[in-house]
């Protein structure tokens, strides 16, 4: 496959697989940064993309894997100054509340298996309805309402 066939089976999914980096990143540059290294990993792999049914599921898969790795390879790390600004125990003991609640989160979506984990970070944090989220992932609505279902039981 050339260039010209590569960029013309990847193009027109660019946009969604920036929409799909930005709900599970949360963050601009690094959706930019993690859809820039998915086309440069399915640029490695254009001789066998001819070998696949549906590109544009292909290509979320794809970003998505790239997201979910750079979510795994962040770090916490706490700035110094931070803690300097906590003067009082009521603002200590909200912060550290704070903390507590989103470590246990944060542990809560790291069991999740990744479709599900995928499905509610669009809904939660994209702000996507479950036609886009259905749309985006190749997977029924009905399917995007089990799944929202079963991650808020867990």
């Amino acid at each position: 496959m050339n260039n010209d066939e590569f960029k013309a089976k990847i193009q027109p999914h660019y946009r969604l697989m920036y929409r799909v980096a930005v709900s599970v990143l949360r963050n601009d540059d690094e959706a930019a940064d993690a859809v820039h290294d998915a086309v440069l990993k399915l640029f490695e792999k254009r001789n066998h993309l001819e070998y696949i049914s549906n590109i544009k599921q292909y290509c979320l898969s794809v970003v998505r894997n790239t997201c979910l790795n750079i979510i795994r390879d962040r770090k916490v790390y706490i700035d110094i100054n931070e803690l300097k600004d906590i003067e009082s125990n009521e603002n200590a003991h909200n912060t550290i509340e704070y903390s507590d609640i989103s470590n246990s989160i944060t542990r809560v979506l790291e069991r999740l298996p990744d479709d599900q984990k995928m499905v509610f970070q669009l809904s939660a944090f994209g702000g996507f309805s479950n036609t886009e989220i259905a749309n985006m992932l190749g997977i029924t609505q009905g399917n995007v309402r089990v799944i929202l279902s079963r991650v808020r039981k867990k």
